[in-house]
């Protein structure tokens, strides 16, 4: 085939490439067009939302308790240093600025080491980093300070309780509860916890001999809540502990009032009243127990204690304020003697022994009928009684043993020779026990001083054996 002219070859391509061209021309504004109908179709993204600040990692409730560091200060504090303290705690409540509130609070500090909302707020930056401890160590003396500042003890309180000290927590809230309505609603919840705890304390305290440290539980104990059991039996433990049976008395008083079918308060509330309290009342008290049990021996003998008891409640006061005595000297022991044995009383002495440091006593009396009776000693060189000198067991169970040996029937065999002479202590003791003077010879105490109840309940029962009741 012949070929074709090279102009009508290159024509048809030419006109092709125009189409093409035209095309592209034409369709490219199109395709942009549907492009951007495309998109002006679609809805714009909606706006990011705002990034929450920080929060705080405290637990439910605890937030409450940070409170504006300058809350129940007493003193006053300029208006820079208050602008800086209040916007540093507001940073930390709302963007947990933990960092910039501790910078505040130490610059303050350090410019006036006496700004205590600075310490606290140093110490709300420990809370909310979760140091309890910290926390109490550094606001106790601020609390201590200032008892009613509120933001201290407020989170005192919170931390000591986390921390778990009850009592301190509870004394925090108490210092603020009027001031504060938490704090206030914290007291109740807290208190029957921190009665046991501190009750608990004073308990242990008494196990380990720590007096003082007991004493100053139970003084906790009385101002939180003076008329409840807890604090009524810690102050009877600590009465007994102490030997002071006057304080033991109150205790009981009210205690027997709380449980009025207690046996065993009732048993020594009257034991307490013929001793240190109303005697009519005790005697009341024990003729009561045994009308109830007429056949129980041992509330027969308290009976008999008691009534003895009230006898001696009629006897001259300076008689009975020996008998109250919780250390008896020699010449206390001669005057029980004397007055509540009648047969030294009214008995006449045979012997005519001298002590040259009675003459000027006001108990030369008595001292000298129980010398010439023989029921105590003088010093048989420098002729003197001592009758300031602290009085044993020993000495009195001596008198007593020559006392039965004295005035005592032959039916009275438990003696041996102990009633005579110098008997040794072990034969003293012996007789003692034997004759029911003491429970047993393990009770005799020979060396330990002698108290005023001792010797009025080891006379009882002497004369019990002379035929008195």
């Amino acid at each position: 085939m012949p070929s074709r002219p090279l102009r009508q070859r290159l024509t048809p391509r030419l006109r092709v490439g125009g189409l093409t061209r035209r095309l592209q021309t034409s369709v490219a504004p199109l395709v942009a067009a549907v492009l951007l109908g495309a998109c002006a179709s679609q809805p714009a993204p909606p706006p990011r939302p705002p990034e929450k600040p920080p929060e705080l990692n405290l637990g439910r409730g605890d937030r409450a308790y940070l409170v504006d560091p300058l809350e129940g200060y007493p003193e006053q504090v300029d208006p820079g240093r208050r602008e800086r303290l209040e916007r540093a705690w507001h940073d930390l409540l709302e963007r947990a600025d933990v960092a910039g509130a501790r910078a505040t609070a130490g610059e303050l500090a350090a410019v006036d080491a006496n700004l205590l909302p600075a310490a606290v707020l140093t110490a709300q930056t420990d809370f909310a980093e979760g140091r309890p401890v910290d926390v109490v160590t550094r606001l106790v003396p601020v609390g201590d300070r200032y008892p009613a500042y509120v933001a201290s003890q407020l989170l005192l309180g919170r931390a000591a309780e986390q921390a778990g000290d009850i009592p301190l927590a509870y004394a925090a809230f108490r210092a603020i509860a009027t001031r504060n309505q938490l704090a206030f609603q914290r007291l109740g919840e807290l208190h029957p916890r921190a009665m046991e705890i501190l009750g608990n304390r004073l308990q242990e305290a008494l196990r380990t001999h720590r007096l003082d440290e007991a004493d100053k539980h139970l003084a906790l104990l009385k101002s939180w809540g003076p008329a409840e059991a807890v604090t009524l039996e810690g102050a009877r433990a600590l009465a007994v502990a102490r030997g002071d049976r006057a304080a033991e008395l109150t205790a009981i008083r009210e205690l027997s009032a709380r449980r009025p079918d207690d046996r065993g308060l009732l048993e020594r509330r009257a034991e307490l009243e013929v001793a240190v309290g109303d005697p009519g009342s005790g005697l009341q008290i024990a003729q009561d127990l045994y009308d109830r049990d007429p056949q129980n021996p041992s509330l027969a003998e308290k009976l008999a204690a008691a009534k003895f008891r009230w006898r001696l409640s009629l006897l001259p006061e300076g008689v009975q304020e020996v008998a109250a005595k919780p250390e008896l000297t020699r010449s206390d022991l001669a005057v029980l003697l004397y007055w509540l044995i009648p047969n030294v009383r009214y008995a006449r002495p045979t012997n005519g022994r001298i002590a040259t440091d009675i003459l000027d006593h006001p108990h030369q009396e008595e001292i000298v009928r129980v010398v010439n009776l023989g029921l105590m000693e003088v010093d048989a060189t420098l002729h003197r009684f001592s009758p300031a000198a602290a009085v044993r067991w020993g000495t009195a169970l001596r008198g007593l043993t020559r006392v039965l040996d004295g005035f005592a029937g032959e039916e009275v065999t438990c003696l041996g020779n102990a009633g005579k002479g110098q008997a040794s202590q072990g034969a003293v003791c012996a007789a003692a026990a034997g004759c029911g003077l003491v429970p047993s010879q393990d009770d005799c105490q020979m060396g330990a001083p002698l108290s005023g109840g001792d010797a009025v309940e080891l006379i009882r029962r002497t004369l019990k054996l002379l035929g008195g009741s």
